[in-house]
């Protein structure tokens, strides 16, 4: 073989093959070195939930049901309910749909949860919470007031914790805003019913109607438990305050909804007008459409690109036979014994928060037997609490106030609140989250852990300084070009775990050195024989490797 020189040609001129070894350690040659850095990514900054979604991917990609899982109830312990009724806010910025079409979060997130149903067993959370966590939480008792998405999420993290755990609800049934206020067609009933066996099952105990405040004193609950969560929800209309308003025929649409939903019979109605913008209105509306009203005209104040519901259910709505009318009021109820007909008025176009100009002539009425008013909920927690000091559930999760907060939570007979009673409506996965902060909040409160790091099985909310890792940073090239796929296996591979490392192995593959080795799966950087070249760094799929400077003194 004819000899060659260090650059790897031969005295002939010909190019030799040249094979990285781990004979000469060249890490010395390095002025850059790679790094993992692990950034948050835009499904997660965008999810009301903050929700770790390129974790749970990266386990169902290795069709790992139940490592997802595990990660899943981290963030969010019901995700059936949230992969049927959340409105998607993670796809709309998902950076996948600026290469082809975004991965389909929440159908993945649904068929985790519908896994979890299928294959729960009794007493999970205490063989998963390990029996020195169970025994932190038991001699502490927590009264939650309330059963809808944050009482309920409240109470599936303190039992995990060994908490003793009482839900009370005024209603007939547990579930709150789940159970009476969205349409089954949106959240069947069964999916809602096994997340209640489950927590039944784990130890949590309901007592439905029973009201605090009229059958329960609060005071009462306070000297009877350690803390109570007060999670009313926001569970009242309000009214227009129009000439009227008092007429038989005339309900508040969450009203309506709850009557349907408790078995009450339903007004027969053939002319139905609804009032309002919100998704409470739309629903309204389509059950009233599917209850054989024959005409259901939405009344919204402002012009279509200003209405609050989510595009998913106007659609829905308009494909059911709701008909839209925007830049309406509504000026007078009239009617003889009950409502007749209603008076309305247009309005000229407006933004959100601008003050509303009637347009002079413009009245017109419309017939009608059943009047649904949707215009805001309100709480009744300042009836329920009034005489007492509460502390809201804040963003970093404690109290308002507090400067680390335990201080101020640490006395006797802790009272907070969370959900829509603080914030006022929201989304299920809102006060599902709230509920998380609640649980954090206690469990530090209660001395369980004073430290919330060391809480397990339960995440910490971002601080609000993060930012979402930037599309560029990716390197997409490597993901061919194709629609949704059939199967969640196929579908969580679509995902470009942004920011995140999946173990894909390109930088292994990309590698011009034995400078990448592997580690239980996990892939590291090998120091000694790195140059520093940055391949690894152009090549990575999820953008989570960044060159960094070295010292001299660390050479």
């Amino acid at each position: 073989m004819p000899s060659s020189d260090e650059s790897g040609f031969s005295r002939h001129g010909q190019l030799q093959e040249v094979i990285p070894t781990t004979v000469n350690k060249t890490g010395l040659w390095r002025f850059l070195t790679p790094v993992f850095q692990e950034k948050v990514s835009p499904c997660r900054l965008s999810c009301p939930l903050e929700n770790g979604i390129p974790l749970w991917m990266n386990m169902i990609r290795q069709d790992d049901w139940q490592g997802a899982w595990r990660v899943m109830q981290e963030y969010n312990p019901f995700p059936a309910i949230t992969g049927y009724v959340c409105y998607r806010f993670c796809e709309e910025k998902c950076h996948r749909g600026l290469w082809d079409e975004p991965v389909a979060v929440r159908e993945i997130e649904k068929a985790i949860g519908l896994w979890r149903h299928d294959n729960y067993r009794a007493g999970e959370n205490g063989k998963s919470g390990g029996r020195d966590r169970m025994q932190r939480g038991k001699m502490k008792k927590v009264a939650i007031v309330g059963s809808g998405p944050a009482g309920l999420s409240c109470a599936y993290y303190l039992r995990k914790q060994g908490v003793t755990v009482t839900v009370f609800e005024k209603l007939s049934l547990a579930g709150g805003l789940l159970a009476t206020g969205i349409p089954e067609y949106r959240l069947p009933r069964h999916i809602l019913k096994k997340e209640l066996e489950i927590l039944e099952a784990e130890g949590v105990t309901f007592e439905v109607g029973r009201e605090v405040g009229r059958e329960i004193d609060l005071a009462k609950l306070q000297d009877d438990f350690d803390a109570v969560l007060l999670a009313v929800g926001a569970q009242k209309s309000r009214r227009l305050q129009i000439r009227g308003e008092e007429l038989p025929g005339v309900i508040g649409a969450l009203e309506f909804l709850r009557d349907l939903h408790l078995g009450l019979p339903p007004r027969e109605a053939d002319h139905v007008v609804v009032v309002g913008g919100g998704n409470a209105a739309v629903d309204a509306a389509c059950m009233a459409r599917l209850q054989g009203a024959r005409v259901v005209n939405l009344l919204y104040r402002r012009s279509r690109e200003e209405i609050p519901a989510h595009s998913e259910e106007i659609k829905a709505a308009a494909e059911a036979g709701v008909k839209f009318t925007f830049q309406t009021v509504l000026q007078e109820v009239c009617g003889g014994g009950c409502v007749q007909k209603v008076r309305a008025r247009r309005v000229a176009s407006s933004r959100r928060g601008e003050q509303l100009q009637v347009l002079p002539g413009t009245s017109y009425e419309l017939p009608c037997d059943l009047l649904i008013i949707a215009a805001g909920q309100e709480s009744g927690l300042p009836e329920l609490a009034s005489s007492l000091q509460v502390l809201p559930v804040m963003e970093e999760g404690y109290g308002e106030g507090s400067a680390g907060g335990k201080e101020r939570l640490g006395d006797e007979n802790i009272v907070l609140m969370a959900g829509d009673a603080l914030t006022g409506p929201a989304s299920v996965a809102s006060a599902i989250f709230s509920g998380r902060k609640a649980a954090l909040m206690l469990l530090r409160a209660l001395d369980i852990y004073p430290e919330p790091e060391d809480i397990p099985g339960i995440v910490f909310p971002l601080q609000g300084e993060e930012e979402a890792i930037p599309y560029e940073h990716l390197n997409p090239v490597l993901y061919p070009r194709l629609g949704r796929l059939a199967t969640a296996l196929e579908e969580a591979g679509r995902c470009f775990s942004c920011g995140t490392c999946n173990s894909c192995g390109v930088c292994w593959v990309f590698c011009p050195e034995p400078a990448i080795g592997e580690n239980n799966g996990k892939f590291e950087i090998l120091l000694d024989y790195c140059k520093g070249c940055g391949i690894c760094v152009t090549e990575c799929p999820a953008g989570v490797l960044a060159m960094e400077e070295v010292p001299w003194h660390e050479k």
